[in-house]
């Protein structure tokens, strides 16, 4: 069956939704079943893309691997830009390094060449082969998979990722220290995003260490990971603002 939800995805536009109007005697075929799933998982990364933005939630932190010239990544969550819910439950297979091109060992600047980034991306993949007598297109087959496991992929990429940019982007929010209600109603009714093509979630710039040497925690930079602000996390920058940062009783997932 043709995905509604991976499509609106995949386009990167916004779309309606379509849902089962439930009857008597209807028939629960897979076309219904699944247009129920879309249905379900198109709202939910609706809403996360668009209220939760993207980025990591909590951990996957990049790491030495234990041999060789590889990092790991630690067990973690994070959204992509389609509003996937990445989860790596357990610490990730190690991802081997290239060789770094720069040969002078005498060099002090630093170039393009010299770094990789790492990303993460939702992969789904289909599971569970169970026996059936014909496949989605009606010809014979001994089996066909029965579920769909939601992965995760990492890959590297040459040179850094974009640094992260924190400055407002609606400086006249506030005016005269009111609210400026008519800026935020045009940033919200101007701008309405779209889902790109690259899902890619960077993770940290990794500097390749020369020859066949085993990468350090130095040759890791992590403050280029996008992070998603929480409720609890933007609790703790307002009392970082206003200077109230005491420990306090609060709600939250510490």
């Amino acid at each position: 069956m043709h995905s509604h939800s991976e499509d609106s995805v995949k386009h990167g536009s916004l779309r309606t939704f379509v849902h089962n109007r439930y009857h008597d005697g209807m028939l629960l075929d897979v076309f219904h079943l699944e247009l129920e799933q879309n249905y379900l998982n198109g709202k939910r990364w609706l809403l996360n893309r668009l209220i939760s933005g993207y980025g990591v939630l909590c951990g996957l932190d990049v790491v030495p691997a234990h041999h060789g010239r590889a990092v790991i990544v630690t067990p973690g969550v994070a959204l992509d830009r389609g509003g996937h819910e990445v989860v790596v439950a357990h610490h990730s297979k190690p991802v081997a390094l290239p060789v770094r091109p720069q040969t002078d060992a005498t060099a002090t600047e630093w170039k393009k060449e010299d770094f990789v980034h790492l990303c993460l991306s939702f992969a789904p993949c289909e599971a569970d082969q169970t026996p059936t007598s014909v496949d989605d297109c009606g010809q014979p087959t001994a089996c066909t998979p029965s579920a769909i496991q939601e992965r995760y992929k990492l890959y590297l990429r040459e040179g850094k990722a974009p640094e992260i940019i924190c400055e407002c982007s609606a400086p006249e929010v506030v005016l005269n220290g009111r609210l400026n209600y008519k800026v935020l109603a045009e940033r919200i009714t101007r701008h309405c995003p779209t889902v790109p093509h690259d899902l890619c979630i960077p993770l940290a710039n990794i500097c390749l260490p020369p020859g066949d040497t085993p990468p350090q925690g130095s040759n890791i930079d992590i403050c280029v990971r996008p992070i998603v602000y929480t409720n609890d996390l933007l609790f703790d920058i307002i009392l970082s603002l206003t200077g109230d940062s005491s420990a306090r009783p609060r709600g939250g997932k510490q």
